[in-house]
């Protein structure tokens, strides 16, 4: 026996086709539309929320930020790369090394130089010998660091340069790349 649905959507046994009833085929049709439609809709909800946030995306103000966060990012990341090889316990030590390396070089006999005395010890080298590393380490790290710093300096003057009307595209011009004095490369 053939099977037919009614109008409110119930299957049931017919020996023939009554009035408003539709088949197995078109019934499958008609989820098939239905479905179609409601994918459709779906897409154009997704479309329209992605082109919401496109736009959004898009502000000059936002791509602004967006600016901002690569320049200091980027300048991070270049300044990370100087130190990498050192433990962070040991970075929070250098300010003191270097103080101490110039007071001993200096010749300042109250310094008090007990932290690269009792490095130059563990090394097995005189302590006037690491002095002149730390030193030479030191004021290279100042050359460098200050070589980035300024980059980031001028990639924000650079940026703020273009007022408060430019355009994302002007923004986005503006391309980010740290590189070290003589080193012939990016940093970052």
């Amino acid at each position: 026996m053939p099977v037919f649905y009614s109008p409110t959507g119930n299957c049931e046994i017919w020996e023939q086709k009554p009035d408003g009833y539709i088949t197995q085929e078109e019934c499958d049709l008609a989820r098939a539309a239905e479905e179609a439609a409601a994918e459709a809709q779906r897409a154009a909800e997704e479309a329209a929320a992605e082109a919401e946030r496109l736009a959004e995306y898009n502000k000059p103000e936002n791509a602004r930020v967006r600016k901002y966060a690569e320049i200091n990012e980027g300048c991070q990341a270049a300044l990370a790369a100087l130190t990498a090889t050192y433990p962070d316990r040991e970075l929070l030590t250098f300010e003191r090394q270097e103080r101490e390396a110039r007071s001993l070089l200096a010749g300042d006999s109250a310094a008090d130089v007990t932290h690269i005395t009792a490095i130059a010890q563990g090394r097995g080298i005189p302590v006037e010998e690491l002095a002149q590393k730390i030193i030479a380490k030191a004021d290279a790290f100042a050359l460098a660091s200050g070589a980035l710093i300024g980059q980031r300096q001028w990639y924000e003057d650079a940026l703020e340069s273009l007022g408060p009307d430019a355009t994302t595209a002007q923004i986005e011009d503006i391309t980010v790349s740290y590189s070290l004095p003589g080193a012939g490369g990016s940093a970052s």
